[in-house]
């Protein structure tokens, strides 16, 4: 499973001490794009957000496909064909959304369909998305332990964070409580292969071996 984290300090804590997962269970920003500062911009964000997009293309490797935009729009804005290695997240906050997912696809762009954790940016219910959904399911957001109980529930194939996941403010900035607690959520969400038990247990050596 995938776990996706935007532009924040917890992002920067991954990229310093985790990084032998870097692209493979972690996908910390500016792996994980998601900049939505720049689509509030304006009504034209979704313009400068898909520039930068082209811009840093071979350092994104996942990126949220901008909301409401379907793919005729988007190539009006820039060459499609320039962000063919960056696999998208499409928010869908209707179910008649599910045609941008299946234009991208089209176009053999790799994709998860996107759930909204929060119910005021989609107008159906959980039940319906699965049922819905024809790729690999991502759920955004996830900010609360009942959310990431729900997507394992369900079997999604990624998810992206909040820091509320990792407890008050002064929580996360402890090094051995944010340490502790991503631990914990790398446990929940690894599954045992072969020898290696779990993502976890290797993370759990390492912190051993650095005396934390």
């Amino acid at each position: 499973m995938i776990v996706g984290i935007g532009r924040s300090p917890i992002a920067d804590f991954i990229i310093k001490y985790y990084n032998e997962y870097l692209g493979k269970a972690l996908y910390p920003y500016p792996l994980f794009y998601d900049n939505k500062k720049l689509l509030l911009t304006s009504t034209n964000g979704y313009i400068y957000y898909l520039k930068e997009l082209v811009k840093l293309r071979n350092i994104i490797k996942i990126a949220l496909w901008p909301d409401n935009i379907d793919l005729d729009k988007a190539a009006k804005v820039v060459d499609i064909s320039l962000l063919e290695n960056i696999t998208f997240v499409v928010p869908v906050h209707s179910l008649e959304q599910l045609e941008i997912v299946d234009k991208l696809k089209e176009f053999n762009f790799r994709v998860f369909t996107g759930y909204a954790s929060d119910k005021k940016y989609r107008n159906y219910e959980l039940g319906d998305f699965i049922k819905a959904a024809k790729t690999k399911k991502w759920y955004l957001g996830v900010s609360t332990k009942k959310e990431l109980r729900e997507l394992l529930m369900h079997n999604f194939d990624g998810f992206d964070i909040t820091g509320y996941l990792f407890g008050t403010h002064e929580n996360r900035k402890d090094f051995r409580v944010l340490m502790r607690n991503l631990e914990e959520l790398l446990r929940t969400v690894s599954k045992p292969q072969g020898k290696q038990t779990t993502i976890f247990d290797f993370l759990e050596n390492r912190a051993v071996n650095r005396g934390v």
